[in-house]
């Protein structure tokens, strides 16, 4: 969906307004950092699974109406919507984090740890939740300012990617006073030093989908397999032959990944199994190189399989769209973010092959998303999903005047729109 925000000043972010000073909002959050940094450990130490984030849930429900702000119910185990009326008529934005933590057993360090065995926050969701709480205390402190209304989303399950779409299948945008005009969410980077904040225009994050492959053959003994059709020595023909679907079948400049992510056949030693299945999926940034990897992927499956004799079925299934940032909410988000860190501090790296189902809020309300620094400066880092990531905590502080910011230039966009 493509956002409009192109009528202001021009095509220009709006002005700074009385009372929404950078260095004043970013002093006010590093003020809080203590208190961000104990939310995000009391969150490190209890993380909970996709659709099992009860606690945290039940956490964020006594804050956030600690800070006066309405609870939406969308009926929903876990995940919270909270709002703020501004003390302004205008319109709505919106803000999201991401709440759950992965299956992954923490490495031992010298910060806090996880309490739950095989479980920790080991993408930082934990950083995003108590920086959007954050975002959440400074608007409230500015709530008479302003000029409309800001929802609050804390989304549960984005590790298996169906968080977002529980809530809107919750009525979520049908049970909000009005259907938020922009949408503003953030992720960490360890590649990025903390006090860095990644303004991308385009694709900043892959879509996805994944498929299931199935090998029917003729089972037998080992020590005859001409007796047989053997489905492992066709299902390691049909991997081979899926590399080409990058290499020879995708434009270079499109970018793609095509990956089987497991085989499951046989059982006993001397037999020769009649039934394979492979799992997979396909990463894309542009829809019309998913069809065609699609295309391309079940020709080759039904072909080679064919070719030693076995039958195949190909089956897809959907995942979630690519994340886009479109232009005029990038020229906002720039603005946000170089008025809080400096234009030095604010770059563009090369979008990631990973995927994030703030894509699909994205399919329904025009939406910017942000990666921030959580690199240790000079250290390594390890990535998302490693059993010692860290992130460095001293940029909570920054998330959440990032957010608060953006939340800000939108209501004043919105603003300067109904007056045009």
């Amino acid at each position: 969906m493509k956002d409009d925000f192109s009528l202001y000043n021009n095509g220009q972010p709006p002005a700074r307004r009385k009372g929404w000073d950078d260095v004043e909002l970013l002093d006010q959050a590093q003020a809080m950092g203590g208190a961000l940094k104990a939310l995000k450990d009391e969150l490190h130490r209890h993380p909970e699974l996709s659709f099992q984030e009860r606690r945290t849930t039940a956490l964020l429900q006594e804050k956030l109406t600690q800070l006066a702000l309405e609870l939406v119910d969308l009926g929903m185990e876990t995940g919270v919507v909270a709002l703020l009326r501004g003390g302004k008529p205008g319109g709505t934005v919106a803000l999201r984090a991401d709440i759950d933590a992965i299956a992954q057993q923490e490495a031992a360090h010298d910060g806090a740890l996880s309490c739950v065995d095989g479980v920790m926050h080991g993408c930082g969701h934990d950083f995003h939740t108590a920086g959007l709480y954050g975002a959440a205390s400074l608007l409230c402190q500015r709530r008479d300012t302003l000029p409309g209304s800001v929802v609050f989303l804390f989304q549960p399950a984005e590790e298996v990617t169906q968080g977002a779409q529980a809530m809107l299948d919750h009525g979520l945008l049908e049970k909000l006073p009005e259907k938020p005009r922009c949408l503003f969410g953030l992720h960490n980077r360890p590649e990025l030093p903390a006090g860095t904040i990644a303004v991308m225009e385009g694709p900043v994050m892959a879509g996805k989908s994944h498929f299931t492959i199935t090998l029917h053959g003729k089972s037998g003994h080992g020590g005859s397999p001409h007796k047989c059709t053997d489905v492992i020595v066709a299902g390691a023909a049909v991997v081979n032959a899926l590399q080409t679907v990058v290499s020879r079948d995708m434009d270079p400049l499109d970018s793609l990944v095509c990956s089987v992510l497991s085989i499951h056949a046989g059982t006993p030693d001397n037999f020769v199994p009649d039934l394979l299945t492979m799992t997979g999926s396909i990463r894309f940034h542009q829809e019309s190189a998913h069809q065609r990897a699609r295309q391309r992927l079940e020709e080759l499956t039904l072909g080679v399989a064919a070719a030693y004799g076995c039958t195949a079925e190909v089956a897809f299934h959907p995942g979630v769209p690519a994340t886009v940032n479109g232009p005029e909410l990038t020229l906002l988000a720039r603005k946000a973010a170089v008025g809080l860190v400096g234009q030095d501090k604010v770059v563009s790296p090369r979008p990631d092959m990973g995927s994030e189902d703030f894509a699909v809020f994205g399919q329904q309300i025009p939406s910017f998303f942000y990666w921030l620094g959580s690199g240790v400066p000079g250290a390594k880092n390890p990535c998302w999903h490693n059993e010692h990531f860290r992130t460095d905590d001293s940029a909570l502080p920054l998330a959440a005047a990032l957010l608060a910011r953006s939340a800000q230039l939108g209501l004043e966009a919105i603003s300067l729109q109904g007056n045009s």
